[in-house]
């Protein structure tokens, strides 16, 4: 087996170097003002994005709190800085979304989820989420074939007209929170290098009060500390004919306490994880007539370590590390064939080792292999795209069973009507099919994993429309999509034997009905003055439909709530002003039992923010702000017991040079 998984990786390998991706031509950058930034934004039908100075306004801890503000997104926030923190689409489960950064991809073969608590916002120039059609044709074919996309864009790895450039950022907060940021860019005769650091600590020790039933528990956290930390270069060489090279490397790692549900809290606990993590990444692209390619690589090294001394066993506690390696092989290409009709495609593989330190456990390795074919059609007023990508799975496990190889293939259609009329409409509809293969840990894990499971799969449909009802002194700007998904073969964890004696199993099937509405309103006020509002709502219907008899049929999805919104105002005058903030959810289950035993409340949360910009000689550029977080001291949770902090501070210095 081990010499066919050789072989089959090579193979694909091999092959990748004679195909190509497009690679979008880098424009020169064009600085503007925070004030132009507020006037340039406009809603997206397809695809919902945020610039750094819209990022700036919001002061996020990490990119988890970024991607909150977007409309159709359930964050699951386990305890507020430095926890765990994942995200939800339309309904669909955490591991059905994609994230790449700066071109590449970014997976976890063990868990099948990103910790977006342990990603910076710092450095990111641009985050867009994407469902249905996927931004650009620069991404790996992997990007494609999930139910949506996350890409990030950052200040490091990416070219510039700029011939010296620097971003610091330095944040002081509550509950011992102190954090730094620093990056440095140089562009010299068509090269570019970067380095950058950021360091992050905080004690954690924040209040909680928490109402259950008719008890009240109320305390301080402690083992709830957190020092995390971020590294790495960049070179990047252009050549003739628009051809680039990048190399990046970066590691990032944390330790940090694990306090726990608070319902089950032990003050005595001493539960600690500690990771680290190194990446390298390359890309090769360029434009030869027609045709535009990228060849790209990765490797990825990720260690975990967990920790509990007092945990009672006969071995005297827990210490139990996990190993996870991964190699990615990559092209794409993009052909123009007519001025209205492009093919694209792609075609990678990613290799997947996992190793356990404790004994007799399973030592999983993993094949995954991606391919796609796609073409977009443009006539006056229409736009169509299809889509067909596949995937193939091969697994090995030399400690036990394997999970059966698999092969998918995976549709995508779409079309879409131009602006048309006098508010500029637009109309989108589309259908996808995708699937996300079961984790180490949900086929592997001791006496948790199930090697029989198969993929979750999942049918989206969406259609929906946009509008400029209003566009000279006032101007307003409305995106409306509704949705339905249909999720089979849903991977849960349940009793099998006994209460005390669980397993992954295919028991699962969900139906979403879902509708959403984005709406921008501004108005410049004289030449300094300007108004900025947003706001988004999503309503979520997600009910469980896997068996009639029993107690949960029909009953909303665990954690994910039918209501949910965000709402931004932003006052500037000039380079000064003041942004108002508030995330809304309704109320949730912790389990798909809907009664009054596993309600989690819902939330109001209010932040507020002011905010001004200092201009220096030789473009220079000093930002300072001040943020109040949950203005009202609201004690909220988006899991049952994880808590979130209370009223808190954030004062925030940003330098920047260009």
């Amino acid at each position: 087996m081990k010499q066919k998984l050789f072989i089959s990786f090579f193979s694909c390998s091999v092959c990748m170097l004679g195909y190509g991706q497009d690679t979008l031509k880098t424009l020169k950058e064009v600085k503007v003002s925070t004030m132009e930034v507020l006037r340039m934004k406009t809603l997206d039908l397809g695809a919902q994005t945020l610039t750094r100075e819209q990022i700036l306004l919001k002061q996020p801890q990490d990119v988890g709190a970024i991607l909150q503000s977007f409309s159709g997104i359930t964050l699951k926030s386990y305890g507020g800085l430095g926890g765990l923190k994942t995200i939800s689409v339309r309904g669909l489960g955490s591991q059905h979304t994609g994230y790449v950064v700066d071109g590449f991809t970014v997976s976890n073969a063990q868990t099948g989820q990103v910790n977006l608590g342990q990603v910076q916002a710092d450095n990111v120039e641009a985050i867009s989420l994407s469902v249905g059609s996927k931004n650009g044709y620069l991404l790996p074919a992997s990007a494609y074939s999930g139910g949506s996309l996350v890409s990030i864009s950052t200040f490091e790895n990416r070219f510039s007209e700029e011939p010296f450039q620097v971003r610091f950022a330095s944040k002081v907060g509550s509950f011992g929170q102190m954090d730094n940021y620093f990056g440095l860019k140089f562009n010299r005769a068509k090269v570019f290098g970067s380095v950058f650091g950021k360091y992050r600590q905080a004690s954690g020790n924040y209040a909680y009060s928490l109402q259950n039933g008719n008890q009240l528990y109320e305390g301080t956290r402690i083992n709830n500390d957190l020092k995390d930390w971020y590294t790495g270069a960049s070179l990047g060489f252009a050549f003739k004919n628009d051809k680039r090279l990048r190399i990046m490397y970066k590691t990032n790692g944390a330790n940090q306490g694990l306090p726990g549900a608070v319902i089950l809290y032990n003050s005595t606990a001493n539960q600690r994880l500690t990771t680290q993590n190194h990446t390298v990444n390359t890309d090769f692209s360029g434009i030869r007539k027609k045709l535009s390619y990228r060849f790209m690589g990765t490797y990825n090294y990720d260690l975990l370590h967990y920790t509990d001394p007092s945990f009672l066993n006969n071995t005297g506690g827990i210490s139990t590390s996990y190993t996870n390696q991964s190699y990615q092989l990559g092209s794409s290409f993009q052909r123009t064939i007519f001025s209205n009709f492009n093919l694209f495609g792609g075609i990678e593989s990613r290799y997947n080792t996992l190793l356990f330190s404790t004994a007799n456990s399973a030592t999983p390795r993993r094949l995954h292999s991606f391919a796609l074919a796609g073409c977009t059609w443009s006539r006056p007023q229409w736009t169509s795209e299809v889509q067909l990508s596949a995937q193939q799975v091969i697994e090995e496990n030399n400690a036990g069973e394997r999970a059966p190889n698999r092969l998918k293939f995976l549709p995508f259609v779409s079309i879409e009507k131009e602006e048309f009329g006098d508010w500029d409409w637009k109309a989108k509809a589309w259908y996808r099919h995708s699937f996300r293969m079961p984790s180490f840990n949900e086929l592997y894990y001791n006496g948790i994993g199930n090697v029989k499971l198969k993929p979750e799969e999942a049918d989206q449909f969406s259609a929906g429309f946009s509008a400029k009802p209003l566009r000279k002194k006032w101007k307003m700007e409305i995106v409306v999509n509704g949705f339905a998904n249909r999720v089979t073969n849903q991977i849960l964890a349940i009793p099998t034997k006994n209460l005390f004696v669980w397993s992954m199993q295919n028991i699962g099937r969900v139906n979403t009905l879902g509708y959403e509405e984005r709406i921008k309103i501004s108005k410049s006020i004289g030449p300094n003055w300007m108004m900025d509002a947003t706001g988004n709502y999503t309503y979520q219907h997600s009910i469980d439909v896997s068996n009639p008899n029993s107690p949960s049929y029909k009953n909303q999805v665990a954690y994910i709530p039918l209501h949910t919104g965000n709402i931004d105002l932003s006052l500037m005058r000039k380079t000064t002003g003041v942004n108002f903030s508030t995330t809304l959810s309704s109320l949730r289950y912790s389990l798909m039992e809907n009664v009054v035993a596993n309600q989690v409340n819902g939330f109001a949360i209010f932040d507020i923010s002011l905010f001004t910009k200092i201009s220096l000689p030789k473009e220079n550029n000093l930002r300072i702000q001040f943020s109040v977080k949950n203005i009202f001291n609201s004690s909220y949770a988006y899991i049952r017991y994880f808590v979130m902090p209370g009223r808190n501070y954030l004062i925030t210095l940003n330098y920047a040079i260009h």
